[in-house]
Parts: structure tokens; C-alpha cells; sequence
């Protein structure tokens, strides 16, 4: 009760609630975008032309003239932030830039905009708010999506996709729903790692199993595969813990296995049509892994004819132009509106140029996330290296929910790794001299 007390006479600081309103919101429109649930004109045709949604354009813009209020009286902070970790403010910057040449420039810039609003509202929560606040926002929001989720699957007819016979939820198509509780799969883990009363580890685990569980419904073979690799990693870091208690060598250990896996899964990529057909009554792919083979062949022609720029962030499948009718006629009629791939379509998008600077930020991240030693960040990273293979969803505006875990976890990594939250940080003496220091809440969730 004194602790309520207290916290009511607490003074509201303006900038702080903005900023909460802020982070709310973003993560709310991550998970549930600005569309209505089931809504028939959600499944209508996307391929007949682009359309302006009003409601996303209000949001968006709300968002950014709010960080902006911030801003102007935190500047110093979030510039040294953007100063410190560069890499993907520059990737940033270039989706700007590539409006200049891209044959839609205004399209180009609505959807980079997005980007750059998403990564202002997350550098500003995480500089400011108390990561137990923005958990616990993450938390709300994640428990949400998945009983409503559960709730339509078993209920409301729409929920389950017409094509497959499988679980979609209100989203579009069942690979959407899958990744999206891929991520609450992940946040839930972070849950039950930072929580420490019974009745919390409970609740948690109830959302992991919920996650799980759409999951195993919706059929998606790549979600299912990044389960099998997270519960696997799981086992490792188990192991590590033990190995370091007891020999010393964890992070020896893990450092291997992160090879092993590297390798794994470059060998996946190669022979991942031999692997699905051995399988193809479950997942139902084929040699083509469902013609994506044929769609990346198709792309990579185009990549050829703009290899150092490449055609504008965002603006090269767009809908209604005479390349997807192009597309369309070469494929007898079947349309797409992506690669299928996220590494093609950065290259498709922004050339060899955008993919170089793309890869710094991936660098950076794998640096970062083990010199601070995060399981969490190494999760989220493998997650979306195996999803980024078979679908374009890294720095996809629409349907953002990977770039949105992509730059809250690297965002997080370079607030803690360059010591830009001192008033959390509590210092290892034992390695002093490098500056090496670890944060509470790191070393919570990894406990």
C-alpha cells in the first residue's frame, strides 16, 4: 500500500508518459495492425493495385511528430545513441535515399518512412523507460493476440485458412499467424526469464504452450523448423550454464555450436529442396519448396539489370504494375509480392550497395550479443535468420514484426554495450580494465 502511496504522489513526468503512449502503441500496431479484425476486405484481392490505408498514415505520423516533442529535450542522449552504433541508422538513411531512383519515389518514401518512425520510438523507449514498463507492455499485448487468436481458431469459421484446412487466426494466411506467434513464443521465454514469482513462471508458460500450440496448427514449415532450432539452442545454453559452472568452457562451448549451426545452415539452404521432399505430406513442399526456387530465379534476372542501386526500398513489387502482370504471364497467372527471400530482396531492392551496408548491422548484432553474452538476443537472431530464408520479412514495412524484434534487440544490444544506461549498469570487476560491464536485466533473463 505505502509503495501505491508513494507512486501516486510521484510527480507524472510528460515526457516519460508520451513515451510509454509511444511504445504502446507501436508494439500494439506490430502485432494487430491498423486493420479491423476479420474484416471482408481484408482478404480481398492485393494484387489489383496499391492502396492508401488512412488509418496506418495516422498512426505513423502521430508517432513521429510525438518523437519528435522527445526529441527536442532528449536530443543529446538518442544522437549519442545514433552516433555510437551507426550501422543501422546509415541502413536506414539509404532506404531514404533510394526514393531518388527508385521509379515510384513517393511510395518509396511513405515506406521508409515507417522504418524510420519504428526505429525512433524504439531508441527512445529504450533509453528512457524501465525495461520492466516495456515489458510488461510487450506482455499485455502478446497475451492478447494469442487468446484471441485461440479464441477464433476454435470459434469463427474466417480463422481458418480456406486453401489449407489450417489455423490462420485474423490474420490473412496461416504463415503470418505462425510467424507472429513465433515472436510471442520468444517474448514469453524473456517472460519467464525475468519474472520471479510462481504464479508469473505459470502465466508464462501457459503463453509459451498457447504459442506453441497455434504454431503446430497453422502448419508452417519454416515457424515449426525455428522451433526445433530455439528448443535445441534452449538445450545448449542449458548445457553451457553447467560446463561454465563446473569446467569453465561454456561460452567455449556455445561459440562451436553457433559454427556448427552456421554450417548446418548453409547446408540446409542448399539442399533444402531434397530435405522438404522427403517430407512433402506434412509440409507440403515440393522441389521448389513451393516455387520459390522459380520466383528466385525470376528475381535474381531482374537483380542483374539494377545490381549496384537496385529499384527502390519497397517499390519493386508493386501491385497493379506492368512487372507483376509481367510476372504474372511468365508464371501462368501466379502472382507474388515478394521474393519469398529477405537476403534477395534487399539486394532487389537497394543492390549490392544496400545489401554491404544491410550486413553491418547483422555484424554488428552477432558481435554485440556475444560480447554482452545474451541467450535472448542469440534466440531472436536465429529466428530471424531462418524465417529471412524462405520469407522477405526483415525490413518489411506492412507486416513488421520481424524488423520490429530486429531493432529492439540490436537497439537494446547497443544501449547496454555502450554503456548509454549507466544508471543500470552494474560493473564485473573482473574485467575492469576492457570496460566490460553487464546489465541486471541481461543477466536476470539469462539466469
Amino acid at each position: 500500500m505505502s509503495f501505491l502511496l508513494n507512486k501516486l504522489q510521484t510527480p507524472i513526468n510528460g515526457f516519460d508518459l508520451l513515451i510509454k503512449i509511444n511504445s504502446f502503441i507501436l508494439i500494439y500496431v506490430t502485432f494487430f495492425t491498423t486493420n479491423i479484425p476479420f474484416d471482408p476486405n481484408n482478404y480481398s484481392d492485393a494484387f489489383v493495385g496499391e492502396t492508401t490505408n488512412i488509418k496506418n498514415q495516422i498512426v505513423f505520423l502521430f508517432l513521429f511528430f510525438s518523437s519528435l516533442v522527445i526529441m527536442s529535450k532528449r536530443f543529446d542522449k538518442i544522437f549519442l545513441l545514433i552516433k555510437s552504433e551507426k550501422f543501422l541508422s546509415i541502413f536506414i538513411l539509404f532506404c531514404l535515399i533510394s526514393a531518388l531512383w527508385s521509379d515510384y519515389s513517393f511510395i518509396s518514401i511513405k515506406r521508409s518512412f515507417q522504418l524510420l518512425v519504428m526505429f525512433l520510438v524504439i531508441i527512445e523507449a529504450l533509453l528512457n523507460l524501465e525495461p520492466k514498463t516495456l515489458l510488461m507492455q510487450l506482455k499485455v499485448v502478446v497475451s492478447i493476440y494469442l487468446f484471441y487468436n485461440l479464441y477464433a481458431c476454435l470459434s469463427i469459421p474466417a480463422a481458418i485458412d480456406p486453401i489449407y484446412g489450417t489455423w490462420r487466426g485474423m490474420e490473412v494466411q496461416k504463415n503470418w499467424l505462425a510467424q507472429n506467434s513465433l515472436y510471442c513464443l520468444l517474448s514469453a521465454i524473456v517472460f519467464f526469464n525475468f519474472n520471479k514469482t510462481r504464479y508469473e513462471k505459470f502465466y508464462d508458460v501457459i503463453l509459451i504452450f498457447v504459442s506453441v500450440l497455434i504454431i503446430y496448427k497453422a502448419h508452417s514449415s519454416t515457424i515449426l523448423i525455428g522451433v526445433i532450432i530455439i528448443a535445441f539452442t534452449g538445450l545448449l545454453f542449458k548445457l553451457e550454464s553447467i560446463f561454465s559452472q563446473r569446467l569453465g568452457v561454456g561460452r567455449s562451448l556455445l561459440g562451436l555450436t553457433f559454427i556448427f549451426i552456421l554450417s548446418f545452415s548453409i547446408i540446409f539452404l542448399i539442399f533444402s529442396s531434397e530435405i522438404f521432399a522427403l517430407i512433402p505430406g506434412y509440409f507440403g513442399k515440393d522441389l521448389t519448396l513451393s516455387g520459390r526456387v522459380d520466383i528466385w530465379k525470376f528475381a535474381w534476372n531482374d537483380i542483374e539489370k539494377k545490381w549496384l542501386l537496385g529499384y527502390g526500398f519497397a517499390t519493386y513489387w508493386i501491385m497493379g504494375s506492368s512487372r507483376i502482370e509481367i510476372f504474372a504471364s511468365y508464371f501462368e497467372g501466379f502472382m507474388v509480392n515478394e521474393a519469398h527471400n529477405g537476403y534477395l530482396e534487399i539486394i532487389l531492392q537497394l543492390g549490392v550497395v544496400g545489401f554491404v551496408l544491410f550486413i553491418f548491422p547483422i555484424i554488428a548484432y552477432i558481435y554485440r550479443m556475444f560480447k554482452l553474452n545474451n541467450n535472448i538476443a542469440i534466440l531472436i537472431f536465429i529466428s530471424i535468420i531462418i524465417l529471412n530464408y524462405t520469407e522477405s520479412v526483415l525490413f518489411k514495412v506492412g507486416l513488421g514484426i520481424t524488423t520490429f524484434y530486429f531493432m529492439s534487440s540490436y537497439t537494446a544490444l547497443s544501449v547496454f554495450y555502450f554503456n548509454l544506461r549507466q544508471d543500470y549498469y552494474i560493473e564485473n570487476s573482473t574485467n575492469k580494465k576492457n570496460g566490460d560491464y553487464k546489465f541486471r536485466y541481461f543477466r536476470t533473463i539469462n539466469n
